[in-house]
């Protein structure tokens, strides 16, 4: 005779999930809808379901919880929910639990060390923060400016990346924008905190970015990670930002419609554009990349299979940067796919796109990955 498992519901730990996740599981009925389109079991048959931590929530049960902090937070899973589960917050409010019983994995420990001490999640050196901008002509904030770029710390610290940022401050000097950055004051977005579940910090390193963003008197707020933008945009203006915020695209547009933004004309090139889940899925901006890649003269822009609200995540998000995990990974699926169309440039507009896409080229060809910005103020990178 079979005999069936008892469990027992701790409602003092129910009532702590319900406060921390402000009872964004409840709407959920179980369909499994999440589960079936989450790209990791999509594509590459991993065992994350978030059906099955949804409805641990819902009965605050605090075990097997390991599998959040696979998610990428690309919020494949919440476009599809039918009941318009937050699936997402509640994930990171279960890691805000896990954190506070200090079960967290290590590399989510050494980031948020290492934004604390130096003020960015790789730990590089707080003092070497501006030197991208060695050489150029642009503007303290601290003096007064229209206009803050927000350069973010991978485009701040990686050789790689620093160049999107050198572009841009080129392109916006030119078109006369009274732009400024904070240097050597810029720190972390929080973006790298928030995904540890470590909410203590972040408040403080929010309302210390806030008061640093005002004290420039800025009215706009121009971002170029979308990870960044999305911190700007949905969670700052509740500690007192009151600034526009926009990514770079979206800025290079309005430029773009006013006339002042003249791409150089490149080497006739097809292009496939990828969708960054933080910029498209996460806050709806789709058109302005791709109105600036068509506006090169000798690109042709196609799309990919996978576009827009379907887009495939490239795995960065929800800390994936910092996750130690082996074998074949979501960038590599997203290669694959542009490798099947035969198309020699993938565009795209994140620096986590941009860093995991060329691991993935390293190892196996494929093609040219570019930032939409080197495409507008560095042709030569066709």
């Amino acid at each position: 005779m079979m005999t069936e498992a008892v469990v027992e519901l701790d409602d003092e730990l129910w009532q702590s999930v319900y406060e921390i996740t402000a009872g964004a599981m409840n709407p959920c009925y179980q369909c499994g809808t999440c589960t079936a389109s989450c790209p990791f079991l999509s594509y590459l048959d991993r065992p994350l379901s978030a059906r099955k931590i949804l409805r641990r929530a819902q009965l605050g049960r605090g075990d097997g919880m390991e599998d959040i902090w696979m998610c990428s937070a690309c919020r494949s899973c919440e476009v599809r929910c039918p009941r318009d589960v937050h699936i997402v917050e509640a994930i990171m409010g279960l890691r805000s639990l896990a954190f506070k019983a200090r079960a967290v994995p290590p590399e989510m420990n050494r980031l948020l060390w290492s934004t604390l001490e130096e003020g960015n999640p790789w730990n590089d050196p707080r003092s070497e923060r501006a030197r991208w901008a060695d050489g150029l002509k642009v503007r303290d904030a601290a003096e007064g400016v229209d206009v803050l770029l927000y350069v973010g710390c991978a485009g701040s610290y990686d050789p790689r990346l620093q160049g999107v940022a050198r572009g841009l401050v080129q392109v916006l000097g030119r078109a006369g924008v009274n732009v400024g950055i904070l240097g050597g004051r810029e720190r972390c977005c929080g973006d790298a905190v928030r995904v540890t579940g470590e909410r203590g910090y972040l408040q403080r390193l929010v309302e210390k970015n806030v008061k640093a963003f005002s004290g420039t008197g800025a009215t706009t707020i121009v971002a170029i990670s979308p990870h960044c933008f999305d911190m700007f945009r949905n969670l700052y203006p509740r500690y007192g930002l009151e600034a526009e915020v926009l990514h770079y695209t979206e800025y290079l547009e309005h430029m773009l419609d006013e006339g002042v933004l003249k791409p150089p004309r490149v080497k006739n090139s097809r292009v496939a554009y990828h969708d960054p889940c933080y910029l498209g899925r996460s806050n709806g901006i789709f058109e302005p990349p791709r109105r600036l890649l068509e506006s090169v003269p000798g690109l042709e822009l196609e799309e990919l299979r996978d576009n827009r609200l379907n887009a495939l995540c490239c795995g960065g998000g929800g800390g994936g940067m910092w996750r130690e995990e082996g074998g074949e990974r979501l960038s590599d699926k997203r290669v694959e796919q542009v490798k099947e169309a035969d198309i020699p440039l993938l565009a795209t507009s994140c620096p986590y796109c941009i860093q995991n896409f060329e691991d993935s080229t390293r190892r196996m060809g494929g093609p040219r990955v570019v930032d939409v910005m080197e495409l507008l103020a560095r042709p030569k990178a066709v």
